[in-house]
C-alpha cells in the first residue's frame, strides 16, 4: 500500500520508563518522586536503567486490573488527556495497582503511553465481548488528543493524523481491529493482522499524507479509538466522550 511503511518508527515516542515521562530537570538534591522510586528495579546493576517490560507483560497486568474490583484505576487513566500531567500522575497510581493485581515480584517498568494502550485494550476486552453496533443516526466521538492540556504539544501535533486515521478505521473495519487485538502483542500473528488494515488506513489517510507506522504504536492507538467509539455507541449522548450533535438546520 503506497504511503504506508511498516515496521518503521517514524515518531520519537519509543516507550520509556514512567519516571522519564514528561520529565523536567529536578532541583539539585531533590528526592525522586513516588513514580521514579517505582521505576527502580531491585538487583539492577548500578548506573544501568531497569529493563522495560514487554507489551505482552504490560497487557497481562492491564487485563488483570480491568477485570478486578479495582478497575476504576484503569478507567481513571483513559479519562486523562494524553501527554498531560494528570496522565503522568494517574499512570503511576494505575501501574502500582496493576502490579499488585498480578503480584509482580519486581516492578513493571513501562511508559505512560504503553500502559495507557494496554489499559484501553484490556478495558475493551472486559467490556465488549461482542462488537458494538453503530448508532443510527451516527454519533461521533470527541477527539482524544487535547493540545491545550498537553505538556508535550509537539508530540500531540505529530500524533494527530495517526489518531484521526485510527478513529476512521474503527468505524469502517471494527472486525479487523478486533482481530488485531485478539493477537498477542509482539507475536508472529500480530504483523499480518496489522497489514490486513492497510487498505483501510489508505482510505482514511488525507490526500497527500504519507504514514509511517510502527505496530507497537498503532495497536495502542487503535485499541483506545475502538474502546472510546464502542462506549459512545453503547451510552449515546450521555457518554462524556460523545461529540456534540450537529446543529439542526
Amino acid at each position: 500500500m503506497k504511503g504506508l511503511l511498516l515496521p518503521l518508527l517514524a515518531l520519537a515516542i519509543a516507550p520509556a520508563p514512567l519516571a522519564a515521562q514528561y520529565s523536567r530537570p529536578a532541583p539539585s538534591g531533590s528526592q525522586p518522586s513516588r513514580v521514579e522510586q517505582q521505576a527502580s528495579q531491585p538487583g539492577a546493576p548500578a548506573g544501568q536503567p531497569p529493563a522495560t517490560a514487554s507489551r505482552a507483560e504490560v497487557l497481562r497486568a492491564a487485563i488483570c486490573l480491568a477485570g478486578s474490583r479495582n478497575a476504576a484505576a484503569a478507567e481513571a487513566l483513559v479519562a486523562t488527556p494524553p501527554y498531560s500531567q494528570p496522565e503522568r500522575d494517574q499512570a503511576g497510581r494505575t501501574l502500582r495497582v496493576a502490579q499488585s493485581c498480578v503480584r509482580a515480584a519486581t516492578p513493571i517498568v513501562t511508559s505512560a503511553m504503553a500502559l495507557r494502550a494496554a489499559i484501553a485494550e484490556a478495558l475493551y476486552e472486559a467490556r465488549f465481548a461482542q462488537p458494538q453496533a453503530a448508532l443510527t443516526p451516527p454519533l461521533a466521538v470527541r477527539p482524544l488528543l487535547q493540545p491545550e492540556a498537553s505538556i508535550l504539544p509537539e508530540i500531540v501535533a505529530q500524533l494527530t493524523v495517526y489518531h484521526n486515521v485510527a478513529e476512521c478505521a474503527v468505524t469502517r473495519q471494527q472486525d479487523l481491529v478486533r482481530a488485531l487485538l485478539a493477537t498477542e502483542p509482539g507475536a508472529e500473528a500480530e504483523l499480518p493482522a496489522v497489514q490486513a488494515l492497510y487498505p483501510t488506513f489508505g482510505a482514511c489517510v488525507p490526500p497527500g499524507t504519507r504514514l509511517r507506522l510502527d505496530r507497537n504504536v498503532i495497536r495502542g492507538i487503535l485499541a483506545e479509538a475502538l474502546y472510546r467509539w464502542s462506549v459512545v455507541q453503547r451510552e449515546g449522548s450521555a457518554s462524556p466522550w460523545a461529540a456534540p450533535a450537529a446543529a439542526a438546520n
